[in-house]
């Protein structure tokens, strides 16, 4: 009896992207900035990068150079399974690119609707449904969402693997990072299990007392907890504001996010 010339081959399951979710309830942080500057930074470590913006202000797409007010459709009809994450893509300076603007802001009044609660059940996981149409096709997705707790934070981190926190070294900006903290904990507990907290990057920093004073304190805050607070700090300067309002990210010239992308996601326990 022959045997058979065809072996048995057990097909691997496709590895899935690792989900970051840049997160903070204080605005004018440089939270944009940062979804920006680690998305074209991954991209240019050889990377597969896609970059979501789920923040209804839309500057994601200012800071890549595309006109918000001009998108035909955007990630408000993805979640309202309206179309699919494929028809809305865009790309700029290496990176897949999912776009809002201010249309998102109707996602939440859409979906709790009399008519519509049917529809959408678990408005919370939406995003979560939809990035998996695309999770095999990258190796980092980055999310940048609004600076407050809302349906927008809470799909990203139902979303996420990672959430990382970015922090002026002030006063409100760092409560503001322990509140985001708070709620990312409550997501862990409640909805992702395998949700991690990356750890707090200190941003717009200037070699000011204050600065220099709030940054020991944060440190020494955080010394025995299970939440780092990045060696690496993005210095205020005026080179990333051009930056952002010119639409032409590059991080050739931003070492300081190719540090904090070593350091966060490239170090042995990260």
């Amino acid at each position: 009896m022959k045997k058979s010339k065809f072996i048995s081959v057990v097909k691997q399951p496709l590895k899935k992207a690792r989900v970051i979710s840049v997160v903070t309830q204080k605005g004018g942080v440089g939270k944009t900035a940062t979804a920006i500057n680690m998305s074209v930074g991954l991209h240019n470590m050889g990377y597969k990068v896609a970059a979501i913006d789920l923040d209804p202000q839309g500057q994601l797409a200012e800071g890549f150079g595309i006109s918000r007010k001009a998108l035909k459709k955007t990630m408000l009809d993805v979640l309202l399974r309206l179309v699919d994450m494929k028809e809305i893509k865009v790309s700029a300076h290496g990176v897949d690119l999912y776009l809002s603007n201010r249309s998102l802001a109707d996602l939440w009044v859409t979906v709790q609707t009399p008519s519509n609660v049917n529809l959408y059940p678990e408005p919370n996981i939406l995003l979560k449904k939809a990035i998996a149409q695309i999770d095999t096709k990258y190796d980092f997705i980055i999310i940048d969402t609004p600076p407050t707790v809302s349906i927008f934070n809470a799909n990203a981190l139902n979303a996420s693997t990672d959430a990382v926190i970015p922090m002026q070294p002030e006063g409100m900006a760092v409560k503001g990072a322990e509140d985001m903290l708070e709620f990312i904990r409550e997501v862990q507990k409640s909805s992702n299990h395998q949700l991690r907290v990356l750890g707090i990057l200190a941003t717009m920093v200037q070699n000011t007392s204050l600065h220099n004073t709030v940054m020991q304190d944060i440190r020494k805050s955080f010394i025995d907890t299970d939440v780092t607070v990045f060696d690496t700090v993005i210095k205020r300067t005026i080179r990333y504001g051009l930056a952002q309002t010119n639409g032409i990210p590059e991080t050739v010239n931003f070492p300081e996010y190719t540090e904090f992308l070593k350091e966060a996601l490239f170090n042995e326990t990260a």
